[in-house]
């Protein structure tokens, strides 16, 4: 026969149980988090050179979005029903090739799934042997995945620089894009 006092120790542990059923959707959805991978189309006028000046700089990034200047991408999502995201634009920067970019700023990624996130960077540069590599790293100040950390990496072959001794300079890069946002 059950006691009073076992009664009551079943029936928190049944509470605590319940509690717990109905808190996991919330506390699965406050840990939602993203990983895409896809291409970034850059145009610059007028084009990179290596003297630094004022650039309309045009940045179209596809996170698992195939078009004719992303030929492909991947997204796995956590908690969240977004399996492509996509970002334009459109700034007046000083810039060269030895000056590409380091900046901070907010960025907005847009995804399939009807909602954006947005997110305030530092970026750095590192101009290695064999591909120039942008580094953004933040937290998402608003939207979807709210409060996570970003780490965003652009890539492009040192190759792609070529033309930055001519005077018309580099006129579009494409970076290979990989982000992760996650707690």
């Amino acid at each position: 026969m059950i006691g009073k006092r076992q009664l009551a120790a079943l029936l928190a542990v049944a509470g605590l149980a319940l509690g717990c059923a109905v808190a996991t959707p919330t506390a699965y959805a406050s840990t939602a988090s993203i990983n895409c991978t896809g291409w970034t189309y850059v145009t610059y006028t007028p084009g990179l050179t290596n003297a630094t000046r004022s650039t309309t700089v045009v940045d179209d990034g596809d996170l698992n979005i195939i078009d004719a200047h992303s030929p492909t991408g991947s997204c796995v999502a956590i908690g969240s029903s977004a399996s492509a995201g996509e970002r334009n634009v459109t700034a007046q920067l000083d810039l060269s090739c030895t000056q590409l970019i380091v900046e901070s700023g907010v960025e907005t990624i847009n995804w399939n799934d009807g909602q954006s996130t947005s997110f305030e960077f530092s970026a750095t540069v590192t101009r290695g042997l064999s591909n120039t590599v942008i580094l953004e790293t933040g937290t998402v100040t608003s939207g979807e995945f709210s409060g996570a950390s970003v780490v965003e990496t652009f890539t492009a072959p040192n190759i792609a620089f070529a033309g930055c001794g001519t005077p018309g300079g580099v006129t579009a890069l494409n970076f290979a894009t990989v982000i992760t946002i996650a707690r």
